[in-house]
């Protein structure tokens, strides 16, 4: 076989074939040893062959044994993120052997039924977004999400299973998804804006047929895009701009330098905007949600949430199987301004909130806690 017809198998196959499938295809021995030799394929892992480039995440997780998840699949998969992730987050089954270490990479053991979903180098989206929210930053969490329901990756019902396998205390994250947002710019403003306390509303209308981006106490019209997309368009910005004072809200625009850079300058001046408004909200934000973020990198290093078959503790130790635990934490309380364009009753009716800790009456008539008993090794 032409070394030619084998690149284009492996690349209708997804970039990935193993020995057997290309054998099957007609290919011998000698045709694969001189597709190698020639540089044409490489073989990342022993019977498999591949035309991607040798440092494609995907390479790198079936150089390990498994495929890629969590925020490293999402990101190849177009997902709204700031930067790739120094670590490669590589999916395994539970009884998985013979894995090969990486610097790069992070392996977490996953159950059968995931294996069962996605393609030959990346797990499904649904599996992949359920790991990255418990391992970005909350913002990054929350616009990822943003980004699977608004390109249509996920759909209303899938997004509510997601929910559904997150930790009970971190579903609540489902009341700060929106899937009118449009790109990370808007969805990460959306989401500090909230958390400080004002309320904002996502593509309002302003005539014929145009948005503003987010609509901040009802008197600001926040534009995300910023100078560097709108260049070509000056006048177009400006007769929307001149329609957002008419309806009597202050035009804002921010480019992703102010957004990354100088957020502080930024959302003081939100804050003096919406106080100077003489139809504003004349307290300005309510109180902020206080979501605990700890500081730190990226995920590398971290460890998986999925209990590790028995008698794994070598592999354990010898493929970083460490976590920090969580990012972030949600407050107890809803945020005051929920809102959501997709059905969402049928996704908050599956995430109950945590048990309360107040005191409650027993059966028996007496005061006490709800004690729960945690089976031994159960974590």
């Amino acid at each position: 076989m032409h070394t030619a017809d084998l690149i284009d198998l492996v690349t209708d196959a997804g970039g990935f074939a193993t020995r057997r499938q290309l054998r099957r295809a007609g290919a011998d021995d000698r045709d694969l040893t001189r597709a190698v030799r020639s540089g044409d394929l490489h073989r990342p892992r022993l019977g498999w062959y591949s035309n991607l480039p040798l440092d494609d995440d995907r390479v790198t997780a079936v150089r390990v044994g498994g495929r890629l998840t969590g925020s490293s699949a999402l990101f190849h998969l177009g997902g709204w993120m700031w930067a790739r992730p120094r670590t490669v987050c590589v999916s395994v089954p539970p009884h998985a052997a013979r894995l090969r270490q990486c610097r790069r990479a992070r392996v977490v053991w996953d159950p059968v039924a995931v294996r069962e979903r996605g393609g030959v180098a990346v797990v499904s989206v649904v599996d992949a977004l359920v790991r990255a929210v418990l391992d970005e930053d909350f913002e990054i969490a929350v616009a990822l999400c943003d980004w699977a329901l608004h390109q249509g990756r996920i759909s209303a019902d899938e997004f509510a299973g997601v929910v559904a396998r997150l930790p009970a205390d971190a579903r609540g994250v489902a009341d700060w998804v929106d899937a009118d947002s449009e790109s990370i710019l808007e969805s990460v403003v959306r989401t500090r804006l909230r958390r400080a306390g004002f309320h904002v509303t996502s593509q309002v209308p302003v005539g014929f047929g145009r948005h503003t981006d987010l609509v901040v106490n009802g008197v600001l019209g926040v534009e995300t895009d910023g100078r560097k997309w709108h260049a070509d368009r000056f006048d177009a910005d400006v007769s929307k701009d001149m329609e957002t004072f008419i309806r009597r809200r202050i035009p804002v625009h921010l480019s992703y330098e102010l957004i990354t850079e100088h957020w502080d300058t930024v959302s003081a001046a939100i804050e003096a905007a919406v106080l100077m408004h003489r139809d504003g909200t004349a307290a300005g934000p309510v109180q902020p949600a206080r979501i605990r973020e700890r500081d730190g990198g990226s995920a590398g290093g971290a460890r998986s949430r999925t209990r590790a078959p028995a008698g794994s503790a070598e592999r354990r130790s010898a493929y970083g199987r460490s976590r920090p635990g969580r990012r972030w934490r949600l407050p107890m309380r809803r945020p005051d301004e929920v809102g959501h364009s997709w059905p969402h009753q049928h996704v908050l009716a599956a995430t109950p909130r945590p048990p309360s800790r107040s005191r409650r009456r027993t059966a028996s008539g007496h005061t006490g806690h709800d004690h729960r008993t945690v089976a031994k090794g159960s974590r």
